[in-house]
């Protein structure tokens, strides 16, 4: 199995169903607020991938049957749970983000969203029964940053190990902002493609090259969807 592979496949379990992860850190001991904070987030992971296994067990046909339910569902989830401004920063670099005007930091950051969405789909056909379970939990309350790494159990292939980095935001609540498989980032892979496309060819081409690509594999999905009164609903 290639790493690119297993980082969609972990894309798309974080992002179907990934809650706002508030801290509960206190203002005092700090060896205990972190203890405090890695316990939480431990707590609430754990039973967020017992139902990631469940949905991805019982609902994977109904969804690919209905995209327009699975587009739903992902948009109730994946803003406010994924952290896309962190994760768009760190794509295209600091320096280009914050040249960006407000407008098309608000654009880029929808691209990037509907990018994500489009590999939940994509992912979707390829689960194959893997149970999804919370291994480890590192946060560093200082730096407001952390991972949790889950274990992934597959009936047909070695257990591998999947790490989700956290951001906690100024709401003190953590979010998700990238993927880790073997060292391997989502955002390592991506972002010097992002980058060469600004550099050489400017902004509004790489926001045409993701919407391109959203918008043929969406209506590719949308075309074979059982239902056709669809049409005319995200992605669709």
């Amino acid at each position: 199995m290639k790493d690119g592979y297993l980082v969609r496949l972990c894309l798309v379990t974080m992002i179907s169903v990934l809650m706002v992860m508030s801290s509960q850190a206190a203002d005092h001991d700090t060896t205990l607020a972190h203890t405090e904070a890695e316990h939480t987030v431990h707590s609430q992971f754990g039973a967020l991938f017992a139902s990631v296994t469940e949905q991805l067990a019982n609902r994977q046909q109904m969804y690919i049957d209905n995209p327009v339910a699975y587009y739903d569902f992902l948009m109730a989830t994946v803003v406010a749970s994924w952290d896309s401004s962190s994760t768009s920063r760190a794509l295209v670099g600091k320096q280009y983000y914050e040249g960006f005007t407000d407008a098309q930091r608000a654009v880029l950051v929808d691209s990037v969203d509907q990018t994500l969405i489009r590999y939940a789909f994509e992912g979707l056909e390829s689960y194959g029964g893997q149970v999804f379970k919370v291994d480890d939990v590192v946060v560093n309350e200082q730096k407001g940053m952390g991972w949790v790494q889950v274990l992934m159990e597959s009936p047909i292939l070695p257990d591998i190990n999947l790490d989700l980095v956290i951001k906690r935001n100024l709401n003190n609540q953590w979010h998700a902002v990238d993927v880790r498989v073997k060292g391997i980032t989502y955002v390592k892979i991506k972002k010097y493609k992002y980058r060469e496309i600004i550099e050489e060819q400017g902004f509004d081409a790489l926001i045409d090259n993701l919407t391109t690509k959203n918008t043929n594999y969406f209506g590719a999905v949308c075309a074979q969807a059982v239902n056709t009164e669809q049409k005319g609903r995200a992605p669709c």
